[in-house]
């Protein structure tokens, strides 16, 4: 099974992993690490360590799904992966959205750590939409005008 960690500012990573068990109920191996303040990190950071290290000593690899390249909470994971003497294999994503969290989750016992990886990032663009272009949400507004 593949281990999964959300890292992002705020609470952004424990709500979305809280929506995901909601939806799917308790995950293993499913963890998430909230930045709550990016000037000192340090607590995150060794959250972070502690969670990497222990799906790698148990998991066939490790998803990290970061909330925005470049910024802290994904600069952290970046510095804990490098750093990691696992030999256990271990992605990055950056810029989770809800659909990508869930696709990744209930595909990690089918697919191997790159093409979850892939998977993921493309469910997160796909189910990105601007409503007013939806064929559905165009013939609603159509009615909700014409009423």
């Amino acid at each position: 099974m593949i281990g999964m960690i959300l890292i992002a500012h705020a609470k952004i990573a424990s709500e979305t992993k809280a929506a995901v068990e909601y939806i799917l109920k308790e995950q293993l191996y499913f963890s998430a690490v909230d930045v709550v303040d990016s000037d000192d990190a340090s607590q995150a950071e060794h959250a972070f360590a502690q969670h990497l290290d222990a799906m790698a000593r148990h998991c066939d690899g490790v998803l990290v799904l970061a909330d925005i390249f470049g910024a802290t909470p994904c600069n952290l994971a970046m510095r804990n992966i490098v750093a990691s003497s696992s030999s256990t294999p271990i992605e990055l994503v950056a810029g989770f959205n809800l659909p990508s969290v869930l696709k990744a989750m209930l595909s990690r016992e089918q697919m191997g750590l790159a093409e979850l990886a892939h998977a993921s990032l493309d469910a997160g663009q796909k189910y990105m939409r601007l409503g007013s272009q939806e064929a559905a949400v165009k013939a609603w507004f159509q009615e909700s005008r014409a009423a």
